[in-house]
């Protein structure tokens, strides 16, 4: 009995220590993602504070479906209209409306129109093609069809931006 005590002792010690270390070491890692992944979310919601959107909706046509709509950014973020400077436009605009039947349908405009793109109360009209984005204090006129549309009918409009920024608008079909 005389050595056999301090060697257990002393491999307890060791594996003691190896554990505690490797928890310890573990937890500064997670920690660490942890304050990362903190830092990513607070970053992105400061983002989200600085976009501020009006939708109106211009004018309804039930006949042929098309709606024109009036976008403004008026927070101090750029807000992208188009997906990779290319004219692929991405499925921001979700439209809902009450049908002859009384139930509401809902469609997500896969394609939509930017007609213009001005500089509120000023007369300067930019291309949306050369200037598919909206600066703080311009808006876009964009016209979007609607599938099944009736005279009569209840029309909600809701602009998703690529921050995750809405902007709702209701109108009434003539």
């Amino acid at each position: 009995m005389g050595l056999s005590v301090p060697i257990a002792s002393g491999i307890m010690l060791i594996a003691f220590t190896i554990s505690a270390s490797m928890l310890l070491q573990t937890m500064i890692v997670q920690t660490q993602t942890l304050s990362k992944a903190i830092d990513e979310y607070v970053a992105g919601e400061a983002d989200r504070l600085g976009v501020t959107l009006e939708l109106n909706i211009t004018s309804i046509n039930a006949s042929d479906g098309k709606v024109n709509l009036t976008l403004r950014n008026t927070g101090s973020k750029t807000i992208f209209l188009l997906q990779n400077k290319t004219l692929e436009f991405r499925s921001d605009v979700i439209v809902a409306y009450n049908g002859s039947a009384a139930t509401w349908i809902s469609q997500s405009i896969d394609h939509y129109d930017v007609l213009e793109v001005k500089v509120v109360n000023t007369g300067v009209v930019l291309d949306p093609t050369s200037h598919p984005y909206l600066n703080p204090g311009e808006e876009a006129l964009i016209q979007i069809s609607v599938d099944g549309l009736e005279s009569g009918s209840i029309l909600v409009v809701v602009f998703v931006s690529h921050y995750g920024v809405t902007a709702q608008a209701e109108g009434v079909a003539p």
